[in-house]
């Protein structure tokens, strides 16, 4: 799939193919998923459960902040792309990329741990 198809899948609500076939994984190594860790369900006391939670909020968080770069990357794309007519073009694109600013920022687990409303 080209960066130009890419970018039309960005803006149109259609979802790429990116089915991974068996000759595509040959070779990479397997990696587990860390398990999905909230701060409502851990002891405070506990070390190692409030570690595994700052690093999950954290995961979270930094995917987040990638999804925002890689809209704006498309973005970036379809303004060189469209040239003139890029108002024009990249409206939709332009309209998701501002929805999503306040919410895919990083934020860090600091104030959400201190201000826990189930603690």
């Amino acid at each position: 799939m080209s960066a130009i198809e890419w970018v039309g899948c960005l803006g149109s609500g259609v979802q790429p193919n990116f089915n991974e076939n068996e000759n595509m994984t040959a070779g990479r190594p397997k990696f587990e998923h860390a398990p999905e860790v909230s701060f409502d369900e851990i002891d405070y006391k506990n070390p190692n459960e409030l570690k595994a939670a700052r690093e999950s909020m954290l995961k979270e968080q930094f995917v987040r902040v990638e999804m925002l770069k890689i809209v704006r990357k498309a973005l970036e794309t379809c303004f060189q792309v469209n040239g003139p007519n890029n108002y024009e073009e990249c409206r939709n694109l332009a309209d998701k990329y501002l929805d999503m600013l306040p919410d895919h920022r990083a934020q860090g687990y600091s104030g959400y741990q201190r201000n826990d409303p189930s603690k």
